[in-house]
């Protein structure tokens, strides 16, 4: 058994990140009354660095408890970006959804890029009443879907032109498939390509095509001009409960970068283009698992592999953390009677399973069925 593997460890890292997240949370809410509505850049300035503290710890499990290794297949300019480690431009970023870490990789992509913590989302509405993450996450101008496009459609313009003067360089992840990739969705999937008239990939979903339309046609306005197209490939321990226990994976990522205005805007033009650009990621993904290379079988261009180290900030940002949260609990359940230290156990055991909540969102089991979701697109 690894060290890694020891609930003692898994508790201190639980009670660390429910307490400092919730703190930041409460950070986060009363510079958002002070500033956000008279200055909201300034606001957004300061609250990347706070939730670089809530990304920080969650990186910390993927890239040093853990050990995950991020090889990335894309074009020199790409290159040179997420070698300087500095974002050069704002970007939609369309990534395949099949992993229960694959949000992780694409912040460890984000990280590498010198933007994670400007790094914006389309998610689950529920996600935003999740302690710590989720509460950062809404409080920092993330996009939440009811999976229903009447709602979504008036959500998604309005938060689109929120993001109008936000601070360069942002990135903005959509998973177009809508939902998490499971055998079940997949059988269903391809009946409703079949149904429709549809091509029927192997290893994606039918993409969402509403959403995604709407989003393009409105990205200028938010100085959008770049695409980045992610095919991911995850090999080994591949959820969050191997993070904990320090389990390794290694993700494959082949970025493609398109332009903004070669994408069309109608809608039905624009599905168009969506359902080619998934039929060439299933391709890319086909010649991967079968060759070991994203070029040998996809006709896609050979890019080199780069494997960019992590930042050693989340390491030092989990460590500082860590000392600050347990050293004055284990003090204070140490130097009091017996109720205090039952206290300060009872007072663990809910972080611990809080923290256990946490991972248990993020199980494939717990995304919502394509069968469910399909009509509502």
């Amino acid at each position: 058994m690894k060290w890694q593997e020891f609930t003692l460890f898994h508790l201190g890292i639980s009670i660390t990140f429910i307490i400092s997240g919730l703190f930041i949370n409460l950070i986060q809410l009363l510079l958002f009354m002070t500033f956000a509505p008279f200055n909201r850049r300034l606001y957004r300035s300061i609250n990347y660095y706070l939730m670089y503290c809530i990304y920080a710890q969650i990186m910390f499990l993927v890239e040093w408890w853990s050990s995950c290794k991020l090889n990335i297949y894309c074009a020199p300019e790409l290159r040179e970006v997420l070698t300087r480690g500095q974002g050069a431009e704002n970007a939609l970023v369309i990534a395949n959804h099949h992993y229960e870490l694959d949000w992780l990789y694409a912040w460890m992509l984000g990280d590498r890029a010198g933007v994670l913590a400007n790094f914006r989302v389309f998610a689950k509405k529920v996600l935003q009443y999740v302690p710590a993450l989720g509460f950062g996450l809404a409080l920092s101008d993330n996009v939440f879907l009811e999976r229903n496009w009447e709602a979504d459609k008036k959500n998604l313009a309005f938060r689109l032109n929120q993001l109008l003067d936000f601070p360069s360089p942002m990135l903005l992840g959509i998973y177009a498939e809508g939902t998490r990739f499971s055998e079940k969705k997949h059988k269903a999937s391809q009946e409703f390509a079949v149904a429709r008239g549809l091509p029927v990939l192997k290893h994606h979903l039918i993409p969402r095509s509403k959403g995604f339309a709407f989003t393009v046609a409105h990205l200028d306005q938010a100085r959008i001009k770049t695409v980045y197209d992610v095919t991911l490939v995850a090999e080994g321990n591949t959820t969050l409960d191997d993070a904990f226990s320090g389990r390794p994976s290694q993700a494959s990522m082949y970025i493609r970068t398109f332009q903004l205005d070669t994408i069309p805007k109608d809608e039905e033009e624009a599905a168009q283009w969506l359902m080619n650009l998934y039929k060439e990621k299933d391709e890319l993904k086909e010649s991967f698992m079968k060759t070991g290379s994203f070029s040998s079988l996809s006709g896609q261009p050979d890019y080199p592999c780069i494997t960019p180290p992590p930042h050693i900030y989340s390491l030092l940002i989990s460590i500082i953390f860590n000392l600050m949260t347990l050293a004055p609990l284990i003090w204070l359940g140490l130097s009091g009677g017996l109720y205090r230290l039952l206290g300060s156990t009872l007072f663990l055991g809910f972080a611990y399973l809080g923290m256990k909540k946490i991972v248990g969102l993020t199980k494939i089991s717990k995304a919502s069925a394509y069968g469910n979701t399909k009509k509502k697109d």
